[in-house]
């Protein structure tokens, strides 16, 4: 088959709508959580389930894939996402049974895993200094806009069509993703320059400790659990009911409520790009100032008597969604301080960091939403503003030993680089 010309933004074009897809099918089940309880007749923990087993396998899958992707690169990988994801929501779209639709959202987040990372490595194999560092948080914001996909028109199809052709057509959709992704990826400026690993699996698990051994890794890791993880619960499951259900909010304003993320989110990666580029001695501070900003956002909104007014809900989305994209620069850290053909391995090691803290974050929930249904024997509403107020403080929780280890690894780095100056 001949090769079609390419060219940088054709690439990376390729690449975010790869990205965007995943955002979709990723998010597709918080838009449609309150009716998933329905259809499976679920508890709390149940529904969450939905979410946190998608969750649990992406994050464990950070490292094969990583090690994958030094050795094989990001096309191979995106087209494999692809297709894993679309097959995963047939599934899900089939499903009349919560065992059904679990397996297809494991699938998803199969292929899902195999993206992100894909790429990242796909704009370094293109671009390299402080073009590379916009470019991540360009493309990875952009890639957000899924989340709009999935809160309006997956959510307004699945109003009018039903969950069955809502779901398929969104797997369509992943199909032709990757079919793109066959013609128009290129996985290095130079075709010729291939930079993948041949290590084995064994030497690749090797090499994630040793890159473990680095502080910049490290605070990569933590730069990406303290920052992604919030907003992450709150758009793939549990922010519709609590805006709905808790608070008491139009089913369609909590739509636009979420979809608002991604603008909020893409304007706010702007100026993490220039920090990345112009000032990256102001990268730990910005990591650590939202942190605790969605931390003090969340303690607001739980203190309120009764339901939280409308401002201060926007103001918690937006303390959210500003935060979020700061996760982006746990990337630049591991750029800056991992060669290339080890760069796939360092940053699925990373990435785990955000989607740990939302496994975590996502299962306490739903664990004590049932605890505080049972405790009131089952006098309130399971998704009832009380409720809420006793589950969601365990995010606080999470976050905060975030922040300690951002703090003691930024620490542990600028020693590492103070010694190699002195050396």
């Amino acid at each position: 088959m001949a090769r079609i010309r390419t060219s940088p933004a054709l690439v990376l074009s390729a690449g975010m709508l790869a990205y965007l897809a995943a955002v979709t099918q990723r998010s597709t089940m918080g838009a449609v959580s309150i009716e998933a309880t329905h259809r499976f007749s679920t508890t709390a923990e149940q529904l969450a389930s939905l979410a946190v087993w998608q969750i649990a396998v992406y994050a464990a899958m950070q490292i094969p894939v990583g090690i994958l992707l030094d050795r094989y690169g990001a096309k191979k990988l995106l087209v494999l996402g692809a297709v894993v994801m679309a097959t995963g929501q047939v599934f899900v779209a089939i499903s009349t049974s919560l065992g059904v639709a679990v397996f297809g959202r494991i699938l998803v987040g199969l292929g899902d895993a195999f993206t992100f990372i894909s790429l990242i490595r796909l704009i370094n194999g293109w671009y390299t200094g402080k073009k590379a560092s916009l470019l991540q948080q360009w493309l990875g914001n952009a890639g957000q806009l899924g989340q709009v996909v999935s809160a309006i028109p997956f959510a307004a199809l699945a109003g009018t069509s039903g969950w069955t052709a809502a779901f398929l057509t969104f797997a369509s959709a992943s199909g032709a993703v990757a079919v793109l992704a066959v013609f128009f990826i290129q996985d290095d400026r130079d075709p010729t320059q291939h930079h993948y690993s041949k290590r084995t699996i064994r030497e690749g698990f090797i090499q994630v400790r040793q890159s473990m051994k680095r502080p910049a890794v490290r605070l990569a890791f933590w730069t990406h659990f303290s920052t992604q993880s919030v907003g992450t619960v709150f758009v793939l499951l549990w922010g519709l009911p609590f805006l709905v259900s808790g608070q008491g909010v139009d089913k369609g304003i909590a739509h636009v409520m979420l979809s608002s993320f991604v603008f909020i989110g893409i304007a706010a990666g702007l100026f993490y790009g220039w920090v990345c580029s112009a000032r990256p001695d102001l990268r730990t501070p910005v990591v650590i100032t939202m942190a605790t900003a969605v931390c003090l956002a969340w303690f607001t909104v739980i203190l309120a008597p009764g339901p939280a007014p409308p401002w201060l809900l926007w103001l918690l989305i937006g303390t959210m969604a500003v935060a979020g994209p700061a996760s982006m620069i746990a990337f630049d850290y591991s750029r800056e301080h991992v060669a290339k053909g080890e760069l796939g391995t360092a940053n699925g090691f990373v990435n785990i960091g955000g989607f740990l803290a939302t496994f975590i974050m996502m299962f306490m929930i739903g664990i004590l939403l049932d605890l505080h249904y049972s405790l009131t024997s089952q006098s309130s509403a399971l998704y009832g503003l009380d409720g809420f107020r006793f589950a969601m403080p365990v995010q606080l929780l999470v976050i905060g030993v975030g922040i300690f280890f951002n703090l003691r690894e930024a620490k542990l780095l600028r020693l590492e680089a103070k010694t190699a100056s002195l050396g």
